[in-house]
């Protein structure tokens, strides 16, 4: 499975998780792929942004502009963790993590999605260079 594939599956079992909560990883993992299905990208993706969310969060707030992440759609949201948690977290080079978002975002959010969370994630890198 390529990386592009496995976080589409990381933003499907994470949108789970926010649209049933309480809901385990687990148990939102069982909704999307097979439970006994091997993918340790999307392992890896869904569990760094669970248990880094709070730095991931305090991390894109700044850059919002007029709106809260409460206020942002349940897909744009988890787009925007997955892809910082990529840039702060991992080392997914910075272009292709915010490609990948992009990707996802023209796939899954509104037609203005893409150019939001690009500039944010825009954002997020100049933050991170300082």
């Amino acid at each position: 499975m390529s990386r592009s594939e496995s976080r589409e599956l990381a933003l499907k079992v994470l949108f789970q998780m926010e649209t049933k909560e309480p809901i385990t990883l687990q148990e939102a993992k069982s909704f999307i792929i097979d439970p006994s299905a091997q993918d340790v990208f999307m392992d890896s993706l869904t569990t760094g942004v669970k248990d880094n969310q709070k730095a991931i969060d305090e991390a894109i707030r700044p850059y919002l502009k007029q709106w809260t992440l409460e206020r942002l759609s349940k897909v744009d949201r988890i787009i925007l963790r997955m892809s910082v948690f990529e840039v702060l977290f991992t080392d997914v080079p910075e272009k292709v993590a915010v490609n990948e978002a992009v990707n996802l975002a023209k796939t899954y959010g509104d037609d203005d999605s893409y150019k939001f969370i690009n500039g944010v994630l825009s954002e997020v890198i100049k933050q991170k260079m300082q």
